[in-house]
């Protein structure tokens, strides 16, 4: 049986004491996905954990210099995960847009950032995942991410956790 557990972050606004916190609070991932918004954060978070890191832009990146593509698809643990930051749709068009995003893409999971709030739903057979902000949440007082457990090409598990004091 293989098991990967992969970070997923977003929205961190270049408060790296932030990621620093959430790389010593979780546990062991073989990589990072950042969901924009300071997409530059993930250069300096893949040297930090040592592990890759993945990075879309967000509405916040566009005047600052970085590499990051608009939209991302990667594969980790046999998982199909899509990645854009969602500043693009609004509403009730947003899960619109990402579900079809995920369905276009063979994705098993779409992450997602923007919101500054946590947001996780099964729609499709696929995973629709929002970690909130790491660096300026808005649905509680400490920043939050998610680890997603894949086991043998399948997620397996989501949670979701809050940085600690």
């Amino acid at each position: 049986m293989s098991r990967t557990a992969v970070g997923i972050v977003s929205d961190s606004h270049g408060r790296f004491h932030q990621l620093e916190k959430m790389v010593d609070q979780a546990p062991d991932v073989a990589a990072w996905i950042h969901g924009g918004d300071y997409s530059s954060d993930a250069d300096d978070l893949a040297i930090y954990a040592g592990v890759p890191a993945y990075a879309v832009l967000g509405n916040n990146d566009y005047f600052r210099e970085s590499t990051a593509p608009e939209c991302r698809k990667v594969t980790i643990g046999g998982v199909t995960i899509v990645v854009i930051h969602g500043c693009q749709w609004y509403g009730t068009k947003r899960l619109e847009k990402l579900t079809a995003l995920g369905r276009d893409n063979k994705a098993s999971l779409v992450v997602f950032g923007h919101t500054h709030r946590c947001f996780l739903k099964k729609v499709d057979g696929m995973t629709i995942l929002n970690p909130g902000s790491i660096g300026l949440p808005r649905d509680c007082r400490h920043g939050t991410y998610a680890i997603v457990t894949i086991e043998d090409g399948v997620v397996q598990d989501i949670r979701m956790y809050e940085l600690s004091d």
